[in-house]
């Protein structure tokens, strides 16, 4: 068996402070990338959320992008009216930090702060979309409206 430990279980926790019933699938291989997620989940690979953290101007900032889709740092830039060199992704050692979460396993739930979150607009072509767990190891199917409205999220162009 898998350990996920208390990683996984503040997400499950905030989720249900949330009024959402979450059911979680543990894959013993692993879930590092979008692509062995949406194996595991068997959903289309567009369907499963990247929780990156990235820095807009010196602020972090959620953005969860579609499994089959790029972040694309000169949309985010002119969303914030910011130069390209403005938008960096942060890396491992700050994720973590930020959101309590290793890289691979960033849920937009159960955060030690709150985030400015923007949501992918790609993700709007899906009814139900699969986000990290806490853990590389697990993931979970949240309606995406249900999603947005919890993270307060909103729509923006910024993945390619």
């Amino acid at each position: 068996m898998i350990e996920t430990g208390d990683n996984m279980q503040r997400v499950l926790g905030a989720l249900r402070e949330l009024g959402e019933s979450p059911e979680v699938l543990v894959v013993e291989e692993g879930t590092h990338t979008a692509e062995m997620a949406a194996a595991a989940a068997g959903c289309e690979l567009g369907a499963i959320v990247k929780t990156l953290v990235a820095y807009v101007a010196g602020a972090p900032h959620l953005i969860l992008v579609a499994g089959d889709r790029r972040l694309d740092d000169r949309l985010v830039a002119a969303l914030f009216g910011v130069g390209r060199k403005q938008v960096k992704l942060a890396n491992a050692e700050q994720v973590l930090d930020l959101t309590g979460y290793p890289v691979g396993g960033v849920s937009p739930f159960g955060t030690p702060r709150q985030f400015d979150v923007l949501v992918d607009e790609s993700l709007a072509r899906f009814e139900t979309v699969w986000i990290a767990g806490g853990t590389p190891s697990a993931i979970l199917p949240i309606a995406l409206d249900a999603l947005v409205r919890h993270t307060g999220g909103r729509f923006a162009a910024v993945a390619s």
